[in-house]
């Protein structure tokens, strides 16, 4: 009789987590941006948001803005995953999927009589779930277009010109050792808010600086942007989206 009770108390657990979704597919990835690396949990960003990352305290990153931060556990790795419109993102045991009650057509998971998949719909689905999967939050569609208040080029770091000016040898030697010890990193020689010559640097992936010193990817500091085969190009280089006439 126990063993009847079990059986059947898993059979339907397992049949309430299934209900949730009918549908998985394996989320788009790029590589996050990532503006710092953190060592210390009290470190704060200047610039990106504060995320995990395998192997370290944590990193500033940032990820284009229709896809979300995560790490995958099975491959010990962090990306920006991109989900198909409707879908809601989850981990399930470390590995990170898309679940939909229904089918993905163009793109987007649609009822069968067309319409949109609402935020309530997907929060009901993440309320059925078992507790093995761990929810992100819904990517929504992003059609409204973006428009960017710094338009002003900004300093590409890496070919680096230092400054002629025999107080800043000291850094400008700092920087040089850099170049020559880290792959990843784009030093530059520049004088801090005190007047004071400090040796900087951004990110390879991030190589343009603003007045500010914050590192972008893009030369206007724009957000990189993913097309529909997965190429990362900054947002001004992506083709415009054409609007639907009513």
């Amino acid at each position: 009789m126990k063993k009847a009770f079990l059986f059947l108390f898993f059979f339907f657990y397992c049949h309430e987590a299934l209900a949730a979704y009918l549908y998985s597919y394996i989320p788009k990835t790029s590589s996050p941006t990532i503006y710092n690396f953190l060592y210390r949990k009290r470190e704060k960003c200047q610039t990106g948001e504060k995320y995990d990352y395998p192997k370290q305290i944590g990193v500033c990153a940032s990820c284009p803005e229709d896809t979300a931060y995560l790490i995958d556990e099975v491959r010990n790795k962090a990306f920006c995953f991109k989900c198909p419109t409707g879908t809601l993102l989850v981990k399930r045991n470390g590995y990170p999927m898309c679940l939909s009650e229904y089918p993905v057509i163009n793109g987007k998971a649609q009822k069968p009589n067309g319409d949109k998949i609402s935020s309530e719909s997907l929060e009901r689905m993440a309320m059925q779930l078992s507790a093995d999967y761990k929810t992100s939050l819904p990517i929504a569609p992003q059609d409204k277009e973006k428009t960017y208040h710094n338009k002003e080029p900004l300093k590409n770091v890496c070919p680096s010109s230092y400054p002629d000016d025999e107080s800043a040898q000291k850094q400008i030697d700092m920087c040089r050792r850099l170049v020559s010890q880290n792959d990843f990193l784009c030093p530059y020689v520049e004088k801090n808010a005190e007047g004071k010559w400090i040796c900087r640097a951004c990110p390879k992936n991030a190589p343009y600086k603003n007045k500010q010193g914050g590192c972008f990817n893009c030369p206007y500091g724009e957000e990189m942007t993913a097309l529909e085969d997965g190429t990362l190009v900054c947002a001004s280089q992506a083709p415009k989206k054409k609007k639907k006439k009513r």
